[in-house]
């Protein structure tokens, strides 16, 4: 697994409090803070730090309209603040360096002033929501429903519904559209568009994956990428896939009966080969389960999971194809299967 150096940490650590890091950015980061005691002190210094100068903009958000702003004094503001005797205490987190300390201080607050002096300033804020390890159901303002699945993002402006009906996502999530004859609804994932006028779908577009699926469950779903000059319109039961690298959009049925498992936590195995077992394990739990020996062809599963546990599931596979695995942390290695 790739390391971070001080550099990278410099770079991630804003990144990560503002909320803008990857999944693989927040795993290197979390990997770095845990690998001692010392590299814990120094994140919770910055992280601090990172409050203070966000408390120091937000207390002047009042003022956004006093354009155009000195940082040179916003700059000597914000040690002024950090420097005042109820604050003294920041400095006595910890022994860390005060090289160290001193570029924390400063690259947060470069961070800071960048995040928010850009939602303060921009022409139309939007309303942000953005999942860790966790699932969350948002009601969006016209009535639609979506469901965000782990590490993703959706974002649409305050004037959302008024002219148009327009999100940008990134990650997984299972939209559920409220009808609007008027107002299409249209998804924005990377290069690709997603647009509707009411219907339910699942949309997976990690930024690890290159790549956009659109699978849809009732209605009608139109897949488009504006700059190739190519669309797909996907009906109840079919399934879109653009590529970065075939810059191509792929239509065909959808095969996979478990592509909403992660939401419903219902999965269903119906004469399923352990790799593919494997794969829609590692989607529903976000977890990265590897296969180190050769299987059988015989090595078939037919069983029914019902909001059951990782731990179960595995146990129930154990079983019933004499299964021998390891886990440590978030990975499990399959070492041995008897079947």
């Amino acid at each position: 697994m790739k390391e971070a150096n001080n550099d990278t940490v410099k770079e991630l650590m804003p990144r990560y409090l503002a909320g803008h890091a990857s999944p693989e950015e927040q795993n290197l980061l979390q990997d770095w803070i845990n690998a001692s005691a010392e590299n814990e002190r120094h994140y919770e210094d910055f992280k601090r730090i990172f409050e203070l100068s966000e408390q120091h903009y937000i207390a002047h958000k009042k003022e956004a309209h006093a354009l155009p702003i000195n940082i040179d004094a916003e700059w000597q503001h914000f040690l002024n603040t950090i420097s005042t005797p109820e604050k003294k205490n920041v400095r006595q987190l910890s022994s860390s360096p005060a090289t160290w300390y001193k570029v924390a201080a400063t690259v947060a607050l470069l961070a800071v002033s960048a995040f928010i002096l850009y939602h303060l300033y921009s022409p139309a804020e939007n309303i942000r929501y953005q999942t860790a390890e966790n699932t969350q159901s948002v009601t969006l303002p016209d009535g639609s429903v979506v469901t965000l699945n782990r590490h993703s993002e959706l974002y649409y402006p305050v004037d959302f519904g008024k002219a148009k009906r327009t999100v940008t996502f990134s990650g997984e999530a299972f939209f559920s559209v409220a009808h609007d004859a008027t107002k299409p609804f249209t998804i924005k994932v990377d290069d690709a568009l997603v647009e509707v006028l009411g219907t339910s779908f699942n949309v997976r577009g990690y930024e690890s994956d290159k790549a956009v699926e659109v699978v849809v469950k009732t209605g009608t779903v139109k897949l488009s990428v504006p700059t190739l000059h190519t669309e797909v319109e996907l009906n109840a039961g079919e399934k879109g896939v653009y590529t970065d690298q075939s810059k191509n959009i792929d239509r065909g049925l959808n095969k996979d009966i478990n592509f909403l498992a992660w939401n419903t936590r219902q999965i269903i195995f119906e004469e399923s080969d352990l790799k593919s077992v494997i794969e829609t394990l590692n989607k529903v739990y976000g977890v990265n389960i590897v296969l180190t020996t050769p299987t059988a062809a015989s090595c078939i599963v037919t069983v029914t999971f019902d909001h059951q546990s990782l731990e179960a599931v595995l146990h129930v596979l154990e079983n019933t194809l004499n299964l021998t695995y390891t886990i440590q942390g978030n990975q499990i290695e399959i070492t041995g299967a008897g079947c």
